[in-house]
């Protein structure tokens, strides 16, 4: 099967084929061959590509899976959009994975073997190690073991059924990435220029990039090697972290309604999820609320696109349609609060992929551990600061005034406890991820925060228990049995409950 999408460059939409994983071994020409697509373009491509992915995948893995276990979203859906929140099985919870490889991987693996041996391409060398490390650490951090090292190159060595890697391998293998890639990089040699849709070829930011991802990996894998990580965390620190608003890795979309449009909308719009479909969890609404968070007007409106605080309603986790209207008999479900209309809503809404927020809290529970010095609280309030800053990328309606965010961190100081600020962190790296549940989910696996308290719905899979993974895509059971017996013999059954590497 091909699958095409169209990729936003500018002011123009140029169209390209991608192929998937399955049905790879039936084509008889590789439609992404670098001598018909130019290699720049091939990097615009991935990166648009790891934003927008396939509406399902937004839908099934991110919106109605991972973001409803983390309690950011409710659903009364029991098949096919409220999985996550009931902990039900999910035949489609193997769609990031999907297309992760067949819209992402593939095309980056190709570019890198057109331009590896060529000098001049050095940092597009480099930047597509870095952006393929961002890819396959959202999709090993939600899978666990991946194919890895013989991933993608399919058209390369003819071997359409790759190993899986253990997860502590290709950890391994990705700091390495990011060290070479970032030390490779010289400004003498061909730029990057506009074809590179995140930081328009500026090299300085990929660096920081590299680093904050090599800090957050670090951290990751704090419970296998906790001096590992130190030694990579401190490496990243001196080498440059985001900081500045400018250093955002992020996506911004097309205006029109397409496949290049920010997938939450063109979802939402598809299938018509805000009225009854997806709402904003009560324990979400319930917590930006308590703590009086400005970040609930950009993230919560009504569906008219109402965000006074009295017209909103949160929706409990573990409903189905029947003990909905048992528990609101004269309420309806189109009611409830959804995203926001007329922020994450918009067609243009970008995407965000790391943030200054999130490196900067990575920064402040350094501190308080004692892995590197500074001062804990000051990192705190500006992650906080960049948070609500970054939120003026939505538009006006995204706007947070300086004097709204003292008055949040004058309400909600950093605590004096290291136990407790550890859990002001979580819960800040909770709200500061929302609508990048993939993140959000890995974060809550690595350090327990927020405390959530799981639904126990009858049927679920879990025993009541959160889920601890996503599942593989059900047709690598026909398409690499091997590779998905060498992952259960090594990392355990395929199952929600079953821990990755780092989270054992």
């Amino acid at each position: 099967m091909k699958r095409k999408y169209l990729v936003y460059i500018g002011a123009s939409l140029t169209l390209l084929a991608a192929s998937c994983t399955k049905d790879l071994e039936d084509l008889n020409k590789n439609p992404n061959n670098p001598t018909s697509v130019p290699p720049l373009t091939m990097l615009s491509n991935a990166e648009v590509a790891t934003a927008t992915l396939g509406r399902g995948t937004i839908r099934r893995t991110n919106l109605a899976f991972d973001m409803m276990a983390m309690q950011q979203l409710a659903s009364t859906e029991t098949l096919d959009g409220g999985e996550g929140d009931k902990y039900l099985k999910n035949d489609n919870a193997g769609n990031l994975f999907e297309d992760s490889y067949g819209l992402v991987i593939n095309n980056m693996v190709q570019l890198m073997e057109f331009v590896k041996n060529d000098p001049a391409q050095v940092n597009l060398l480099s930047a597509t190690r870095i952006w393929k490390v961002l890819v396959f650490q959202r999709l090993t951090d939600a899978y666990g073991d991946v194919p890895y090292f013989d991933a993608g190159k399919g058209y390369v060595s003819g071997n359409f059924a790759p190993d899986y890697n253990r997860q502590s391998e290709i950890y391994a293998d990705m700091l390495k990435e990011l060290s070479e890639a970032v030390a490779a990089f010289d400004a003498a040699k061909n730029p990057l220029g506009t074809a590179d849709v995140v930081y328009n070829g500026d090299l300085s930011k990929w660096k920081k990039l590299a680093y904050s991802l090599m800090l957050k990996l670090a951290l990751r894998m704090e419970k296998q090697d906790v001096a590992k990580a130190k030694e990579w965390a401190g490496k990243a620190l001196a080498g440059g972290v985001m900081s500045l608003p400018e250093d955002v890795c992020a996506i911004k979309h097309s205006a029109e309604r397409n496949a290049v449009a920010n997938p939450i909308t063109y979802t939402f719009n598809s299938y018509d999820l805000a009225n009854e479909k997806i709402k904003i969890s009560k324990y979400f609404l319930d917590y930006l609320t308590n703590t009086g968070d400005p970040r609930r007007r950009v993230f919560v409106s009504t569906v008219s696109g109402d965000t006074t605080l009295a017209s909103q309603k949160g929706l409990p986790n573990g409903l189905d349609a029947n003990s909905f209207k048992a528990a609101y008999p004269t309420v309806p479900l189109k009611d409830f609060s959804t995203l926001n209309t007329k922020t994450i809503l918009q067609l243009t809404a970008p995407t965000f992929l790391l943030t200054p927020a999130e490196v900067q809290l990575m920064q402040a529970e350094l501190i308080v551990k004692g892995w590197t010095t500074g001062d804990a609280a000051a990192m705190y309030a500006a992650a906080v600061t960049s948070s609500m800053k970054q939120q003026a990328m939505y538009g006006d309606n995204g706007l947070i005034s300086a004097a709204q965010i003292q008055d949040y961190l004058t309400a909600n100081p950093f605590p004096a406890t290291a136990a407790d600020q550890l859990k002001a962190l979580g819960n800040q790296y909770w709200v500061a991820t929302f609508l990048n549940g993939w993140e959000s989910h890995a974060n809550w696996r690595r350090t327990g925060y927020p405390a959530l308290t799981p639904v126990n719905y009858p049927g679920n899979i879990t025993n009541g228990q959160i889920p601890r993974r996503l599942t593989y895509m059900l047709s690598e059971q026909v398409n690499n049995p091997k590779g998905i017996q060498s992952s259960i013999t090594n990392q355990g059954k395929d199952e929600y409950m079953t821990r990755v590497w780092w989270d054992k």
